[in-house]
């Protein structure tokens, strides 16, 4: 019984030595390709023995997503045309081999909307003829879906990365500016004795830019003061209008009535009275 053992033991060791499992393998399984494009995907086979020749079957299940083997150039393809391909290396290799790479494409004008690439019934071959399986690959192609989602959402988060009023506000201690979003005109009124303003703008981020115009009233063109804001390529400019009040000066003394006015009037009555009544007496004594 125990001979028994020993023998299957053995003849077990003899079949793995012959029959050793090892892999294949892809740069990537699942693609999304538009219509009238293509991609490339590299395949690998990996042996921990050390082989000469790798064999493998490959097949596409739809005309409209077919695929095109092309060997590595360190290396030839017995039949690059067909579906059985057949690698001959110069010089027995182990570990990860790069075999060569699978050009799929999509017709201009699909039917079906998704394929799979086949690789399978691949075999390594060592210099003394001894074979190392190696397992199933697929590679699943989906016509255009998932880059539109993709490129949507790149858009979304191009959008979401600029950011907008980056002003968080403006400071002063002779006027009153309150910021409000997306607002970026603003305007203030000043005593006309005020030489100089002292705005001092609020980053919401340090690492944004900021340039503001003079302030001195002197020196102010078309009554505004105009605040740039910079992050990288975007900015944003802020205008303060400026209104000038001028000074108006109030007399507030007693108000003294003006009475000599009625004094004359009496004087040119009494005057006009003595003219009519020596008129009279002219008259009458004609």
């Amino acid at each position: 019984m125990k001979k028994m053992s020993k023998y299957i033991f053995t003849i077990f060791l003899i079949i793995l030595s012959v029959v050793k499992v090892n892999a294949l393998s892809l740069s990537e399984s699942n693609l999304t390709i538009a219509n009238g494009s293509s991609k490339n995907v590299v395949l690998y086979a990996n042996s921990e023995t050390l082989i000469n020749k790798v064999e493998f079957t490959m097949v596409y299940t739809t005309y409209d997503i077919p695929a095109n083997f092309i060997v590595n150039s360190n290396y030839t393809d017995s039949n690059p045309n067909g579906i059985k391909h057949t690698i001959n290396f110069n010089e027995e290799l182990s570990g990860k081999i790069e075999l060569g790479s699978i050009n799929i494409r999509v017709v201009n004008n699909p039917k079906e909307s998704a394929g799979t690439i086949n690789i399978h019934s691949a075999k390594g071959y060592t210099k003394n003829g001894e074979i190392v399986n190696l397992n199933i690959q697929n590679i699943n192609v989906l016509v255009g879906k998932e880059e539109l989602v993709n490129n949507q959402n790149d858009t979304n988060k191009e959008e979401k990365e600029i950011e907008k009023n980056l002003l968080k506000e403006i400071e002063s201690k002779l006027v009153n500016i309150e910021l409000k979003e997306d607002v970026y005109e603003y305007r203030i009124s000043i005593k006309e004795d005020i030489k100089e303003l002292d705005l001092k703008p609020i980053l919401k981020d340090e690492k944004y830019k900021v340039d503001i115009s003079t302030q001195k009233i002197s020196e102010i063109k078309d009554n505004k003061i105009t605040i740039k804001v910079s992050n990288g390529d975007y900015q944003e400019e802020y205008i303060i209008n400026i209104n000038i009040k001028e000074n108006i000066t109030i007399d507030n003394s007693e108000f003294k009535k003006d009475n000599s006015y009625k004094s004359k009037w009496i004087v040119m009555i009494v005057i006009f009275s003595v003219i009519l009544l020596v008129s009279l007496i002219f008259t009458n004594k004609k």
